[in-house]
C-alpha cells in the first residue's frame, strides 16, 4: 500500500533498522531517489529498497506496521509502500473508516468490505509495485493505536470476502447515501450487477442534509480554472436526475455538465454529493444536498443504522451488495489461494 507518492526525501526511523535484511548502526536515515536510483545516503540501490525495525518504523515521523519499501517513483522523487498482512490492514481500515462506538455489525461489514476490496485492487493491479492508496483513493488507513472493537470485528470476520461470479467483489462504500444508493452505472458510467441502487436508512447522518452557496462570478471562475467555457454565468438549472436523485445533467450558463463533473471542480467539501438542487438567489446559487460521497455500495451510516435495527453484518452487506456471496479466502467456490504479507 502506498503511503507517500513522489517525495524528494524521507526519513526513516527505528530501532534496529535493517536495509534489505542487513543490520545498520543509526537508527534514522535519509533517503532520496535520483537518476531512477534509491540513495540511502551516499550509497545508491538499482532496485527497491526494502527497511525493516524491531518494533514500529517510522517514516517522517509516522508510526506504521510491518516493513518499507522505498523505489523511486513514475516521475521524481521516491514512492514508499508500506508492507503489512492483510488482517492488519483490515483492522487498520476500519479503525479509520468507521467510528469504535458503532454497533458491531457494522464494523463486522466494514471489516469484510475492506477485505473485499483490498482483494479487488490486488487483481486488478497485478504486477504493479503497489496495490492499494492509504488514502481515500483506496481506504483510509489509520497509524497508531487500533481500538479493541475494531480488531473485534476484523477477527470475527477473519478471511471473509464477498465474490461475484467467483471473484472479489469491487466493495464501493460512502458516508452518506441521502436514502438511497447509487448505481454504479448513473456515477461511473458502467453497469456492475452487484452494484445497484437500494434504500438506505442514513437520515442519522450529520450529512443527511447539507447546503452550499457561491457567488455566480466565482462559480463561472472556477468553471474557467477547471478548463470549462461556462460564458457568461446568470442560471443553474438541472436538466436530468438520475432514479437515485443523483444530477446527471445540469446547465451552467452556456456549458452542460453532469453532478460529478461539478463536485470535481467545487471539491468534495462543497458539493458534498451529486444528490441536490440549486437556487438562484440574486448573484448567489445555494445548493441543497442529501448524502455525502458518491453513493455507490455500502453506506456506513445506513449500515450501522441497519445494526442498531438488528440486522447482521451478513444481512447488511446482502442488502448493500445484492447477488453477492461470502466466502473465506481458499474456500471452495471462493478466491483460489491465500493472501500474503506483501499488503
Amino acid at each position: 500500500m502506498r503511503v507517500a507518492s513522489a517525495r524528494p526525501t524521507v526519513t526513516v526511523t527505528g530501532q534496529g533498522l535493517e536495509v534489505d535484511g542487513r543490520p545498520i548502526a543509526a537508527e534514522s536515515l535519509r533517503a532520496s531517489a535520483r537518476g531512477g536510483q534509491v540513495w540511502i545516503g551516499k550509497r545508491s540501490h538499482r532496485g527497491p529498497v526494502t527497511l525493516a525495525a524491531r518494533g514500529a518504523i517510522r517514516l517522517d515521523g509516522r508510526p506504521l506496521p510491518g516493513r518499507l519499501r522505498l523505489l523511486p517513483s513514475a516521475g521524481e522523487g521516491l514512492d514508499v509502500v508500506n508492507v503489512v498482512p492483510l488482517e492488519t490492514y483490515v483492522a487498520s481500515s476500519v479503525a479509520s473508516e468507521t467510528p469504535a462506538i458503532w454497533p458491531a455489525e457494522a464494523l463486522k461489514a466494514q471489516a469484510v468490505v475492506a477485505r473485499s476490496y483490498a482483494l479487488h485492487e490486488r487483481a486488478r493491479r497485478l504486477g504493479e509495485s503497489f496495490e492499494l492508496e492509504g488514502s481515500v483513493i483506496s481506504q483510509r488507513y489509520a497509524v497508531g493505536s487500533v481500538p479493541e472493537s475494531a480488531r473485534l470485528a476484523t477477527r470475527a470476520t477473519r478471511d471473509q470476502v464477498l465474490i461475484f461470479a467467483g471473484e472479489p467483489i469491487l466493495a464501493a462504500f460512502h458516508s452518506s447515501s441521502g436514502g438511497a444508493t447509487a448505481s454504479a452505472s448513473e456515477v461511473w458510467g458502467e453497469d456492475v450487477a452487484y452494484l445497484r441502487s437500494v434504500s438506505s436508512p442514513d437520515d442519522s447522518a450529520p450529512d443527511y442534509f447539507w447546503s452550499y452557496e457561491i457567488t455566480l462570478a466565482d462559480l463561472s471562475d472556477a468553471l474557467r480554472e477547471a478548463g470549462y467555457a461556462p460564458g457568461e454565468v446568470r442560471d443553474v438549472r438541472i436538466a436530468d436526475v438520475s432514479r437515485s436523485g443523483r444530477v446527471l445533467a445540469l446547465r451552467i450558463g452556456a456549458l452542460a455538465l453532469s453532478g460529478r463533473d461539478l463536485r470535481e471542480v467545487l471539491g468534495g467539501r462543497a458539493l458534498r454529493s451529486a444528490k441536490f438542487d440549486a437556487r438562484i438567489e440574486g448573484d448567489r446559487v445555494r445548493f441543497l444536498g442529501s448524502g455525502s460521497g458518491h453513493g455507490v455500495g455500502l453506506c456506513q451510516w445506513g449500515a450501522s443504522e441497519l445494526a442498531r435495527q438488528g440486522q447482521s453484518y451478513r444481512g447488511i452487506l446482502a442488502h448493500y451488495y445484492p447477488g453477492t456471496r461470502l466466502r473465506r479466502i481458499g474456500a471452495p467456490g471462493s478466491v483460489a489461494g491465500n493472501w500474503s504479507a506483501t499488503r
